[in-house]
C-alpha cells in the first residue's frame, strides 16, 4: 500500500531559528530511530565498501543536512577502529543544530560543522571524494532535484551515497508505532511522519536521475522501509 502522491509540507526542523530544548530532543530521538532502523549502519556499509574496491586509505567525506552529526559521528568511531584516516564535513542550515552538533563531539577531532543554506542557488558542496546524507533528498520539489545533483555531484571524486525513506504506508504505521512506544515528543512524531510523506518512491527516484549525466548508479531497497542510492560520480578530470 503506497502513499501516492508525495506531500510537500515543511517540517518542523526545516524552521533554521528552532533551538533550545525542543531542538535538541528532537535531534537526539531522530538519531535514536537512524540507529534502530539501521540507516547508520547501512551508510557506513556502503561507505567502507566503496573505499576498499577503491582501496583507499584516506578521503574526506561531506554529509548534507548532517543535523545533530549522529552519522559523521559513528564514522569517525568506525574510521579510528579501521585505520582509515577521514575528514568528515557536516553541513546544516541550523547553528543551534550545529552547536549541538559540536558540543556533543568536541572530542572527534576529524570531524568539523559548517552552516549553509544548502537549498540556496550559490551554494556549493565542498569538494569531496564522498558525498553523503540520510532522508535529504525529499526535501527538493521533483523539478528541481535533477538540477541539484548535476551541479552539486561534479564536486565529487568518487561517490554519492543517499539514504532515503520510502514513501509507504507500512512505514508511516511502524514509524507511528515506534514513535508511541519509545515515548518520543509530539515534534519528533509530527516531523517523522511528514518525512515518510515527504518521500520518494523507487520509480521517482529513478526518473529523476534519468534527467541527470549520472548513469552509472545503484538503487538498492534496505530493511525498514528504505531506499540506498548510490551514485558514481565519473568526471573527465577528477581533480576538479
Amino acid at each position: 500500500m503506497f502513499l501516492h502522491a508525495r506531500s510537500h509540507q515543511t517540517e518542523q526542523l526545516d524552521d533554521f531559528e528552532l533551538s533550545g530544548i525542543k531542538l535538541q530532543r528532537t535531534l537526539r530521538e531522530l538519531g535514536l530511530i537512524n540507529r534502530l532502523f539501521g540507516n547508520v549502519r547501512i551508510v557506513k556499509n556502503a561507505i567502507w565498501r566503496e573505499m576498499e574496491k577503491a582501496r583507499l586509505e584516506k578521503a574526506t567525506i561531506v554529509d548534507l543536512g548532517c543535523g545533530g552529526g549522529d552519522l559523521l559521528a559513528a564514522l569517525a568511531q568506525s574510521a579510528e577502529k579501521k585505520g582509515y584516516q577521514l575528514r568528515l564535513i557536516g553541513i546544516d542550515g541550523n547553528p543551534a543544530s550545529l552547536s549541538f552538533a559540536e558540543e556533543r563531539y568536541t572530542s572527534l577531532k576529524t570531524v568539523r560543522f559548517q552552516q549553509a543554506d544548502i537549498r540556496q542557488p550559490d551554494f556549493q558542496v565542498p569538494p569531496c571524494d564522498f558525498l553523503i546524507s540520510s532522508h535529504f533528498l525529499y526535501h527538493f520539489p521533483d523539478e528541481e532535484l535533477p538540477d541539484f545533483l548535476h551541479k552539486q555531484l561534479k564536486r565529487v571524486r568518487r561517490v554519492a551515497i543517499f539514504s532515503e525513506l520510502d514513501r509507504h504506508f507500512l512505514a508511516l504505521q511502524l514509524f507511528k508505532f515506534v514513535s508511541l512506544l519509545l515515548g518520543f515528543s509530539k515534534m519528533t512524531r509530527q516531523d517523522g511522519q511528514t518525512a515518510v510523506r515527504r518521500a520518494f518512491r523507487r520509480r521517482e527516484l529513478v526518473k529523476i536521475l534519468q534527467k541527470t549525466s549520472y548513469v552509472k548508479y545503484r538503487l538498492a531497497y534496505k530493511w525498514a522501509f528504505r531506499h540506498l542510492l548510490t551514485i558514481y560520480c565519473i568526471h573527465d578530470d577528477l581533480s576538479k
